[in-house]
């Protein structure tokens, strides 16, 4: 039996012309409670000022409560809370957005579907920005050949 993502990957290979004009509908609640869990426990509280335990306590609410919204194209993103952090080796400190938990959830979730949709296209020796790939992998290959 195969995932909604591995089905998503396999159209997405044997039919390269097809083109995916909605994706909500990949969005389930399994997809959400699975990025949720690789959120870490100590992970920063958006505006809501919820922790990560506190969401994933509260998910089977606001999971269908998202899932509807995004189904009904009522979405809409949290504030994101600003944050300063020094920069290393300076004085001065850089600023960042730290969206809620549910966001970074939903975040995660819908990089998940566009990988299975995008990577089907990328070549073995593309290596930027690509999961489990990184620069030292790619400067390796480069000393192989």
């Amino acid at each position: 039996m195969t995932t909604g993502l591995e089905r998503i990957a396999t159209k997405a290979k044997t039919e390269p012309e097809l083109k995916f004009n909605n994706i909500a509908h990949h969005i389930t609640a399994e997809l959400l409670g699975k990025s949720l869990k690789t959120i870490p426990l100590n992970s920063a509280s958006g505006v809501d000022k919820l922790s990560v335990e506190e969401s994933r306590l509260g998910f089977a609410k606001w999971s269908e409560n998202c899932i509807k919204s995004i189904h009904n194209r009522g979405y809409h993103p949290s504030p994101v809370r600003r944050v300063y952090i020094p920069k290393p080796g300076k004085d001065e400190k850089r600023p960042i957005g730290v969206p809620t938990v549910y966001d970074r959830t939903l975040q995660r979730a819908t990089a998940q579907v566009l990988e299975s949709i995008y990577e089907q296209d990328f070549l073995p020796c593309s290596y930027g920005g690509r999961p489990a790939r990184n620069a030292h992998q790619a400067v390796s290959k480069l000393k192989c050949t």
